[in-house]
């Protein structure tokens, strides 16, 4: 038996788990694990949700873990690509214009903003270290063992800002010998190269292993010069449309392409026969790709009323530009493109990231707009990076040290770093309305200490621990809407440096306690006591850099220098019972609770719209049930949930003051500009989640999964704010499943084994706002993936063929909307073979 499950068994990290189902337990295809020892099974599933070592059918809670193998089998390469067979989880890169962000929703709960006064609603976790923002998180899946997403507020297991749940990924560990080589070539340019080496530096004391990747693909939307394009144009002809492509087949650039290199080493000490054992971690990444992939769907103005099906009379919306309108010849697809419009491709936009004309700094103006101040001198062209890349890098140090046969003491201490530039031309066009280049550097130090203990002759397990958190992110960025507010609308002057710096602290304790009242019933509690402060500086500075931005920062109006505060304390419990109705049959029932940290506005425009607001909370009810039925043929898991949620962070649609009353004009109240977030209203969420795998034939896999998530408001808090009492949430959809079969076929003892597999997932659609504006209604979709494997007998070799998307399905991730709307497509077909070679 080796020594690190010698010591995780005595000292009760691992749940007991009867012999039989050890005997017999198999891997959930949706759910599998590899366990860490030759003594287990290796087909028992082993997580550390509850913050010890378990068999995944003994978790009282709603829990889907995947292997780094079946990542591969699915062609997984990212985090976000994880979501097709999740249930109940949604997972996707941000819009352009939200940075190199995600957007991670679990059961309808979580967060998209990408502003460091708002928090994530579901907490992600490398090798145990929490990830404090969305920037940066769409984690490479290189060497990975296993990801655990946890759903449903997980407040005294995981802690930080687990409001929905809690996604952790982690790591392959040294073992001492072996690693791989491996190379794929595909269309869109896909080439992937990565590498793995695991050796011993210390025979029975010392291990490393030192991970390389580096991933390219072109993007799947062309960026067009119109002006080259459409030569014959009244507005090129004049010049107020420039032409700036240099090449013949006008094209200036692309979006959504992949760019990534990334390293990752691990040392661990192990000392045969000792207590202690140090697991070391250092990753490095940098992501040079360009700005997501994103379309023109509707421009501020379309002069084809009544041409198109479904057409909505957008006139007058037209910006006025150095005498151009924003009309629908920027539109390349769909209903508002014009007839005779030059392109007629999906994916294609003109956005060039360029704004030629006459931008003027500030040098007063009223307390509000309308305003018919006198600009000042111009400043010049500006250009924003077509960027939404980052380089992070991270250590940690995890301790585990053996302190008696029943006594166990973890330490788990990171230090992680990242900047991210990223820039947008977000209305698609040459003429300019909203464009950005922003910089964000966020750097974080956790430490958490835990103690686990086995008493009452092994009846009770207890952790009690203590963890905390410091962060500071600075978001630095050219804001770039010329035309919004503060001028008169032929008079572009909005444009300035934001320069914002959040630094958050969180401190924790916490114990979790479960004990056997007989061998077949369990009951579990938590409790977590977090406190958290936050503080927000606000800078407006000119385009330049020099001095205040004057529309909003000036003496009447300080926001530069302006630092809001938040501060609270919360309590989170849980309270489980669990039932073995046999050794292969669990129920249970669970209460918990979870938050999401408060922050204070994160965008306001006057410093009367400064205020703080509160943390999300969730109170979570839940059944469930984890089956494995016909000799071990068929496992089926399940849970049906009521969650009632509290204080849910929204824009209001006029601002509050301090004393909960609207903001006057003259004093940041005008309605559709406030920047402000608050706890506008209450919810509630319900739904379930089913998952399965059968095994009917020697060889042959099917798995499945469906869930449901029906979220509802139930309550507003001030009347300023566009919920509406007994909708949904826009941007979350409702019915979701996916299922996959594959099979292995042995073709001889001297030739190997050919593995097919097939996987079929239906995402929801979702309405885009509560009016369900058909123009940002995200529509569903169903993908379909397959993969081809052929392993050489000694499966040294592997050679697989894949495709992605095979029907070559066209659909929206998710859409955006001002005046226009543009979105995000998915990516077309792509096919690409990847061979192996392990050592």
């Amino acid at each position: 038996m080796s020594r690190t499950y010698s010591l995780v068994r005595r000292a009760g990290l691992l749940t007991r788990i009867s012999a039989p189902a050890l005997a017999a337990g198999f891997a959930l295809a949706a759910n599998p694990a590899l366990a860490q020892s030759d003594d287990v099974d290796p087909d028992v599933i082993i997580v550390t949700a509850q913050l010890r070592e378990q068999n995944v059918q003994d978790v009282p809670l709603s829990i889907t873990a995947v292997s780094g193998d079946l990542l591969e089998a699915r062609s997984q390469t990212t985090l976000t690509d994880i979501t097709a067979q999740m249930p109940n989880l949604l997972l996707q890169k941000n819009p352009a214009g939200q940075g190199n962000s995600v957007r991670v929703f679990i059961r309808g709960v979580g967060q998209s903003d990408q502003s460091p006064s708002v928090e994530p609603g579901v907490g992600t976790y490398i090798d145990d270290i929490y990830y404090g923002t969305v920037l940066g998180s769409a984690f490479d899946l290189t060497d990975i063992e296993r990801i655990e997403v946890l759903r449903g507020p997980q407040g005294t297991l995981s802690g930080m800002n687990t409001l929905g749940g809690a996604i952790k990924i982690y790591s392959r560990k040294p073992e001492g010998s072996g690693g791989y080589v491996e190379a794929s070539l595909g269309n869109l340019g896909r080439i992937d190269v990565k590498a793995s080496a695991d050796f011993t530096v210390v025979p029975d004391a010392v291990y490393a292993r030192f991970t390389g990747v580096t991933r390219n693909r072109d993007g799947h939307v062309t960026r067009y010069d119109y002006g080259c394009l459409n030569p014959d144009d009244f507005d090129v002809i004049s010049g107020a449309l420039p032409s700036i492509a240099s090449g013949g087949d006008c094209e200036l650039g692309e979006m959504g392409n992949q760019q990534m290199y990334a390293v990752r080493g691990s040392l661990r000490i192990a000392p045969e026969g000792s207590p202690l054992e140090i697991n070391v971690m250092g990753d490095y990444t940098k992501d040079t790709s360009e700005t997501q992939a994103s379309v023109l769907i509707a421009s501020g103005e379309s002069v084809t009323v009544g041409r198109a099906a479904g057409y909505v009379d957008r006139s007058g919306l037209s910006i006025p530009y150095q005498g151009v309108a924003y009309d629908d010849r920027f539109v390349t697809y769909g209903p508002y493109r014009r007839a005779d419009a030059v392109l007629n491709d999906p994916y294609a936009s003109y956005a060039n990231f360029y704004d030629p004309g006459v931008m003027y700094s500030a040098i007063g103006a009223p307390p509000g707009p309308p305003s018919g101040y006198i600009a000042g001198e111009p400043l010049g062209p500006f250009i924003a990076p077509s960027a939404a890349g980052a380089e992070a890098w991270g250590v940690s140090a995890t301790i585990d040290l053996e302190l008696s046969d029943n006594l166990a003491l973890k330490s788990i201490t990171g230090y992680r770093h990242m900047f991210s530039e990223t820039g947008s031309d977000n209305d698609h066009s040459p003429v300019v309305f909203i464009m950005d280049d922003s910089d964000y550097t966020h750097e974080q130090f956790s430490q958490e200490l835990r103690l686990n203990a086995v008493l009452l002759e092994d009846k009770l397990d207890l952790v009690v621990g203590g963890f905390y958190y410091d962060a500071s992110t600075r978001y630095n960025a050219r804001i770039h809407t010329p035309f919004s507010g503060f001028c008169p609308a032929d008079t572009p002057c909005f444009s300035f440096i934001n320069d914002d710096t959040a630094d958050l602290q969180s401190y924790a304790g916490f114990a979790n306690v479960a004990f056997a009242v007989t061998d077949r019933l369990t009951l579990e509690g938590g409790i977590r006591v977090t406190h958290e402060k936050k503080e927000y500086l606000y800078n407006r500075l000119n385009p330049d850099g020099n001095g205040d931005y004057l529309p909003l920062s000036n003496p009447g109006n300080p926001l530069t220098g302006f630092v809001g505060v938040y501060e609270e304390t919360i309590t989170d419990y849980r309270a489980v019972a669990s039932y073995n109705i046999t050794d292969d049959a669990m129920v249970y029932a669970q209460f918990s609770t979870g938050f999401k940290g408060g922050g204070v506005a994160p965008r306001p425009y006057v410093y009367q719209q400064i205020r703080p607001f509160g943390a999300e909370k969730l109170k979570a009810y839940e059944v469930g049930f984890k089956t494995d039925l016909l000799d071990r043929a068929l496992r089926l898991n399940g849970s049906i949930f009521h969650m009632e949620y509290e204080g849910y962070q929204g824009t209001p649609t006029t601002c509050l003051g301090l004393d909960d009353q609207p903001l006057p004009v003259t004093g940041g109240g005008i309605p559709g500009l406030c920047g402000q977030y608050l706890n506008i209203g209450d919810a509630k969420v319900r739904g379930f989640e089913l998952e399965t795998t059968i095994r009917p034939a020697a060889g042959l896999q099917i798995d499945g999964a469906m869930s449901l998530t029906d979220f509802e408001f139930t309550s507003i808090n001030y009347p300023t704010t566009a919920i509406i009492v007994g909708a949904n949430r826009p941007g979350i959809g409702e019915f979701k499943w996916s299922a996959g079969i594959q099979y292995e076929a042995l073709l001889g003892d001297n030739i190997g084994s050919l593995t097919p597999r097939i996987d079929v997932n239906y995402t929801p659609g979702y309405c885009g706002n509560f009016d369900c504006d058909p123009n940002v209604d995200v529509d569903s979709y169903t993908l379909v993936n397959a993969r081809l494997t052929y392993r050489s007998p000694d499966e040294d070799w592997s050679i697989s063929l894949e495709a992605m998307n095979l029907f070559d399905k066209f659909y929206f991730l998710n859409k955006f909307a001002t005046f226009y709307v543009n979105g995000q497509p998915g990516r077309p077909r792509e096919v690409a073979v990847t061979v192996r070679r392990r050592f």
